[in-house]
């Protein structure tokens, strides 16, 4: 399923107030997984890789109220893209780990090319999966099991629509009334999760 591209703001200011601790939690949901991700997809054991991850959302917390709205076309991702690559380099240049124990001399030149290009490849791939994963977990606990059911063996597991009607006890027309809703309702959720994680910001050369 094709997620929305068109996207505004909110959330990001929102978790500029460090005492709002549901907008934190909403904004970690996703991010969190998804820096871990990228700190592996570097070279780190899980326990280094949880620590960086940690290292990085206290960056953001301490940088945030830096940033301000602009339509310079740098986007909040990208400069979270570049903190979260800065500070995989520096672990790694401080000596915690060699490198080239855990991977390869490619792996340690990436960090060096354009982060708008990985940001695309890599880190927006990424993103929008985990934007998948934290909505699909939230409509799945609004609707029945048998709607989730549908959708899910029917577009998720490409399986036959008479197949899971039969399996499911439904009409055909059941199964795509079911899985239909069920697309509605996490296309309108992905892109408010969309909306609310992505703006553009200008912010002090200084910071990363």
């Amino acid at each position: 399923m094709k997620l929305p591209a068109d996207t505004r703001y909110s959330l990001i200011e929102k978790i500029k107030n460090p005492r709002d601790a549901e907008a934190w939690h909403e904004f970690a949901s996703i991010y969190q997984p998804l820096i871990f991700k990228i700190c592996c997809s570097r070279g780190m054991q899980h326990a280094d890789a949880t620590d960086v991850t940690q290292d990085v959302l206290a960056r953001i917390a301490q940088a945030i109220e830096q940033f301000r709205y602009d339509q310079s076309g740098a986007t909040f991702r990208g400069w979270l893209y570049r903190i979260t690559r800065n500070m995989v380099a520096d672990f790694f240049r401080k000596g915690k780990k060699d490198l080239l124990q855990h991977a390869d001399r490619t792996t340690e030149l990436r960090f060096d090319k354009d982060p708008a290009r990985d940001e695309c490849r890599e880190f927006q791939i990424e993103f929008q999966r985990q934007v998948f994963t934290v909505v699909a977990r939230q409509v799945q606990n609004q609707v029945k099991p048998q709607t989730w059911a549908a959708f899910w063996e029917t577009e998720m597991e490409n399986r036959h629509v008479e197949s899971v009607a039969s399996e499911l006890e439904m009409t055909p027309g059941a199964i795509y009334v079911a899985r239909s809703r069920v697309i509605a309702r996490l296309r309108k959720e992905v892109q408010k999760r969309l909306s609310e994680t992505d703006q553009f910001f200008v912010h002090d050369e200084s910071m990363p």
